[in-house]
């Protein structure tokens, strides 16, 4: 199982990483050649830096357009948080922002040590809404997330794959705006004809690199989408696991069980049960 995981998660990396390189490598070419060269050599120091874990507070407040939190906002969030000192999940600095323009309720992991929180979930955690638990449980996951160093280098990772989200951001949007349109449709079913005749056109008449590169996008649209949503699923079982261990596996359940049900979410409250009944019989028989 574990092979499997991180097939998939490599997979997931390595395909958009490998489609951001061919995008540089294309626009770079169109650029002056100090121009080009000054632009890889600052992006790739950007990289290294992050990926060594520095800057990755102020990175993250770029890249997310979060910011710190407020004292109010963090005395409501201070239940969840004491909750989670006693369950031993703080044992080491966690930095705290906030997205301002998400309404939605939800936590998330970047980096070695931060984690986002919504708008919509300080807004939830007040006074009479979020029981302590279940907001306790949200922040476990994410840091469950942090502990396993499932997003150990994702800030860097994020500046990486700048090219390929642009591009496919760039798609989605042409996709809303034209995906109804018959004709739209099939030449997106059909798109592995455009890509093979890219290469092609490339190979025989030229330029090479655009052509390789279009080739390159078409054929990682494909499997990619289904690589990460595979690693991520994956990879959110496992901070389940540690979530379960740290004793809010019932609140997240009870949180899953109000969201809007899909087959997925109820495959996970059962899972989250079912190891949470299993620890409570095995701390019975100990």
């Amino acid at each position: 199982m574990t092979g499997r995981r991180n097939v998939a998660r490599v997979c997931a990396t390595a395909t958009g990483v490998g489609a951001s390189c061919a995008l540089g490598v294309v626009t770079l070419a169109a650029l002056p050649s100090m121009a080009g060269v000054a632009v890889l050599l600052g992006a790739t120091v950007v990289i290294v830096v992050l990926a060594a874990g520095r800057w990755e507070v102020p990175a993250t407040r770029v890249l997310t357009a979060a910011r710190e939190p407020r004292p109010e906002e963090l005395a409501v969030l201070g239940p969840a948080v004491r909750l989670l000192t006693v369950a031993g999940l703080l044992g080491s600095p966690v930095e705290v922002l906030i997205l301002g323009h998400h309404e939605g309720v939800w936590v998330r992991a970047a980096g070695r040590r931060t984690v986002l929180v919504s708008r919509g979930m300080v807004g939830a955690a007040a006074p009479g809404g979020l029981p302590a638990q279940e907001s306790a449980a949200l922040l476990a996951h994410a840091i469950g997330r942090l502990r396993l160093g499932q997003t150990r280098f994702e800030v860097a990772l994020e500046v990486a794959l700048l090219p390929w989200r642009t591009v496919r951001a760039v798609a989605a949007g042409v996709g809303r705006v034209m995906g109804r349109l018959p004709l739209v449709r099939l030449a997106w079913r059909l798109r592995v004809v455009t890509g093979v005749v890219a290469v092609f056109q490339g190979v025989t008449v030229g330029p090479l690199l655009p052509g390789v590169a279009a080739g390159l996008v078409v054929a990682l649209s494909y499997p990619l989408p289904w690589w990460e949503i595979r690693a991520d699923q994956q990879a959110e079982a496992d901070a389940d696991n540690l979530v379960v261990a740290a004793g809010f596996g019932t609140a997240l359940a009870g949180f899953l069980a109000r969201e809007h049900q899909t087959p997925h979410t109820a495959a996970r409250i059962h899972r989250l049960t079912a190891a949470t009944a299993a620890g409570q019989q095995l701390a019975l028989v100990c």
